[in-house]
């Protein structure tokens, strides 16, 4: 490669530009050592999967959850869900069709995150709600292993709260 002849204060002005430049192009930090930069981007792929892996699955589950609520019989819904038996229909309904809502608006930010982020955050935030209520519910009613379901439906939710909602979100 030939070296084209360039006045030496105008190489001197880009070689200073480049230098102040690069460690934001490049991923490198201030002293030149892109390790850190590399342990983060490596850390927010998987902080991404993960998050991605949470949000699938309460969707699915919130789907499936609606979906029951929606197209099943009230006397199955009794046997199911316990507090359906006092409560009347057109509230089970009203919940599935919340729980399906918030469902799908777990999956929105996949067309974007300039309208999914906040409607993510509506929905992670709609969740919270619904998950505090029915684990308060079955504290109340003594069922343990409902309450602990709730607990870690709360835990991914919570996380995806923290990590999709913030500033710096990945």
């Amino acid at each position: 490669m030939t070296d084209y002849p360039v006045q030496p204060s105008i190489r001197a002005k880009l070689k200073t530009r480049l230098q102040s430049v690069a460690p934001r192009v490049c991923g490198t930090t201030a002293k030149g050592d892109a390790k850190p930069v590399r342990q983060q981007r490596v850390r927010a792929i998987w902080v991404n999967a993960m998050l991605w892996t949470f949000q699938g699955w309460l969707a699915m589950f919130y789907a499936g959850a609606s979906f029951a609520k929606l197209t099943a019989p009230s006397k199955h819904l009794a046997i199911l869900l316990g507090w359906a038996e006092h409560v009347p229909q057109q509230f089970i309904m009203a919940v599935g069709v919340i729980e399906a809502t918030l469902a799908i608006g777990m999956l929105v930010p996949i067309f974007g995150w300039t309208i999914g982020k906040p409607v993510l955050t509506y929905s992670a935030l709609g969740f919270l709600a619904i998950q505090t209520i029915v684990a308060l519910y079955h504290l109340v009613s003594f069922d343990i292993l409902a309450t602990i379901l709730n607990l870690v439906l709360m835990a991914m939710t919570a996380s995806i709260l923290i990590f999709r909602c913030a500033r710096n979100a990945p």
